[in-house]
């Protein structure tokens, strides 16, 4: 993910390189991924940028960008009115943050600004008048009781409010000390994170690393003088782009150099950093789409079959009313006359069996007709709630791996959902290329407010993991009610969990669930000795079964200090 030491880098490559040179052709490549053809210093370049979520990217990439099959929103027109032939004045970033401003000139349209706000999940592009009014942005986000800045055409632009952390730049070694010995957090990676500006966790444990050769080292105050002198050094310096490999694929991407971690090499770019670490320009998100459709397609055959097993199911009083009725016709076939379409069969003194009749049968092959309909019914009582069983357990799981495949943030996890498709016959696609043996994403970490590890996976099998191997009985499980999602697990060692720290892995359940983009969202949540894992026919990696659950209602929330692996 880019963190505010990239965005630097990448607004100084991109004023160095492409500023003063006029976009000659916009590429829709993606939803939520746009590219421009720059002609700059006699030749073209193509800039990339990606709203995507977790994937957000700004970035030179070395082929030729094309466009996809994109419905063209009112947004991507207006960019195409205002950019198409205008010259990029300037490229800057805002000071230790991941926000980059474009500025255009344009002979018709005159002065405007393409903000892209490289926000994790909340990533977006807007587009701003001379005046700095929106005219539109990818995201429209109105303003809430809970959220005060607006993104909707007409409106003023405000960036997002700065965090309350000190700036690296106006630092004392004094102030440096004071503010880590407040800071909450038992490493000293972590007192970082929550106390300097633009510092990622990522950057955090380099730092630690470069000062006691350890990424989990506690806070000691000696190591202050030495952490001052780093700190300042990285964000004096000129980027130095590195990546960071595990088992042949990118597993971190970095302005700076990466000692903390093996198998790093240096990049000459920040742009070739990032298009080696997230891959070729075609986006995620296009590879993404014919394989959620192949799932999509084969989820609705699984419906389909679902409905003509729940046509053919029948209460018993059913069934056996079945079997009356051929007995009825036997007891009155000597009553019924040639062509009669109805007998009305007496069963008690108060009622009547209206039973149907096809008047070209004779009457005991009308009763065969009953007989065999109740055989039917009979078999199927006793056969299809298990084959119903299986159909439902394969939906629940079709519906995991879309979620899985939606909420994937690189090329490994697509691989992993991917891998997971084509296991369960859902797809016939070719792996994704990667140069190399796949490695396996770790689980998503979180720290709650009140200081406990909250753990989510990433994918079913991670799930399955998750909640068996690494959960504890005594831990807290979590699920959004009714969705597929992501496990969610509170690590508890032992202790009560507050209030706070329920709902703030509630929303986290929410948010990696089918139930994301809901205003409130039920989340069950019980210890973990309460899950089981679905035994027999049907059984697949991460379906549960669960009991004295209890529930909370909660908006789904992408919380912004995830721990990276």
């Amino acid at each position: 993910m880019i963190d505010a030491l990239t965005a630097r880098a990448l607004g100084a490559e991109l004023q160095g390189t492409i500023a003063g040179g006029r976009v000659q052709t916009i590429y829709f490549i993606a939803p939520q991924v746009i590219g421009m053809e720059v002609y700059a210093n006699h030749k073209r370049s193509y800039l990339l940028l990606s709203a995507e979520p977790q994937r957000a990217r700004a970035l030179l990439v070395t082929e030729k960008l094309r466009s996809a099959a994109v419905a063209l929103t009112p947004f991507l027109l207006l960019l195409k009115k205002y950019l198409s032939g205008a010259f990029l004045n300037r490229v800057r970033v805002i000071a230790r943050e991941r926000i980059l401003h474009f500025e255009f000139d344009q002979r018709e349209q005159g002065i405007s600004t393409l903000v892209v706000e490289l926000l994790g999940n909340r990533a977006n592009l807007i587009l701003l008048d001379a005046g700095g009014n929106i005219l539109d942005a990818l995201q429209r986000i109105p303003s809430t009781n809970t959220r005060a800045r607006a993104i909707l055409p007409r409106a003023k632009y405000f960036p997002p409010p700065p965090q309350p952390k000190a700036d690296p730049l106006n630092l004392s070694d004094a102030q440096l000390r004071a503010l880590l010995e407040k800071s909450p957090g038992d490493t000293l990676a972590e007192r970082l994170v929550s106390t300097i500006a633009g510092t990622s966790p990522l950057f955090a444990r380099e730092l630690a690393f470069r000062v006691t050769r350890s990424t989990n080292s506690a806070y000691d105050a000696a190591f202050v003088p030495m952490l001052y002198e780093q700190l300042a050094r990285v964000w004096n310096s000129p980027a130095a782009p590195s990546i960071a490999f595990e088992n042949a694929q990118p597993g971190a991407v970095a302005a700076f150099t990466l000692t903390h971690l093996p198998n790093a090499e240096s990049i000459p770019s920040m742009s070739a950093a990032l298009e080696k670490f997230f891959g070729a320009e075609e986006s995620y998100e296009a590879v993404k789409v014919p394989l959620r459709e192949q799932i999509a397609a084969a989820l609705k055959k699984m419906e389909r079959v679902r409905a003509s097993l729940q046509r053919e199911l029948v209460s018993s009083e059913e069934i056996e009313t079945l079997k009356l009725k051929g007995e009825m016709i036997l007891g009155y076939q000597y009553e019924i006359i040639p062509g009669q379409t109805e007998l009305h069969a007496p069963v008690s003194e108060e009622s009547t069996l209206d039973i149907a009749l096809d008047p070209k049968l004779s009457p005991v092959e009308n009763a065969n007709k009953y007989f065999d309909e109740y055989k039917r019914a009979r078999d199927a009582m006793a056969r299809v709630p298990e084959r119903l069983a299986v159909v439902e357990n394969d939906i629940a799981y079709a519906e995991q791996i879309l979620n899985d495949l939606d909420l994937a943030e690189s090329r490994v996890e697509i691989e992993q959902a991917l891998e997971e498709a084509r296991a369960a016959k859902l797809i016939r696609a070719a792996p994704i290329r990667s140069g190399g043996r796949a490695a396996h994403a770790h689980e998503r970490q979180f720290m709650s407010p009140d200081g406990f590890q909250i753990l989510v996976g990433r994918n079913a099998r991670q799930n399955d993991a998750l909640t068996f191997e690494r959960a504890k009985a005594e831990d807290i499980w979590l699920h959004a009610r009714g969705y597929a999602g992501s496990h969610v697990v509170i690590l508890t060692n032992g202790a009560a969990v507050p209030q706070t720290t329920l709902e703030f892995a509630a929303s986290l359940a929410a948010y990696y669930s089918r139930a994301r983009t809901d205003g409130a969202v039920d989340v069950i949540y019980t210890p973990r000795r309460n899950v089981h894992r679905v035994r027999g026919a049907g059984a697949h990696p991460g379906l549960v079964t669960v009991r004295e659950e209890k529930v909370l209602r909660v908006r789904p929330l992408a919380h912004e200090n995830e721990k990276a692996d």
